[in-house]
């Protein structure tokens, strides 16, 4: 019994692990492009990689943060969609003013 139980679950683990692996997008620049190679470096979640490809770019992370578009989208919107540590990616572009998604209610009163 103890054998077909460490067989069980050494099945279970294997399966799961096949499943969440093949459960990820995996975004792919359309085009050669320099703004689809930030999309995709973007989602990937590595500030010094971006970093670098940003400055590989000539741009500022000002200007990428306010006229790169992806699928369009701008890029902090995409990257929240899409990306791998949107908050810390987000915050590096906009210099630590990203605050995440805000959603504006209007209450009307009598």
């Amino acid at each position: 019994m103890n054998t077909f139980t460490k067989l069980l679950a050494t099945a279970t683990l294997t399966l799961g692990t096949i499943t969440s692996a093949s459960a990820a997008t995996v975004l792919v620049a359309a085009d050669d492009y320099v703004t689809s190679k930030l999309c995709v470096v973007a989602t990937e979640g590595s500030k010094m990689r971006l970093s670098q490809a940003i400055k590989k770019t000539g741009l500022s992370k000002r200007d990428v943060a306010n006229n790169v578009t992806c699928n369009d989208q701008d890029l902090i919107s995409f990257v929240e969609q899409y990306g791998t540590n949107a908050n810390d990616i987000n915050n590096f572009l906009t210099g630590g003013k990203y605050t995440g998604s805000v959603e504006i209610t209007t209450i009307a009163s009598r």
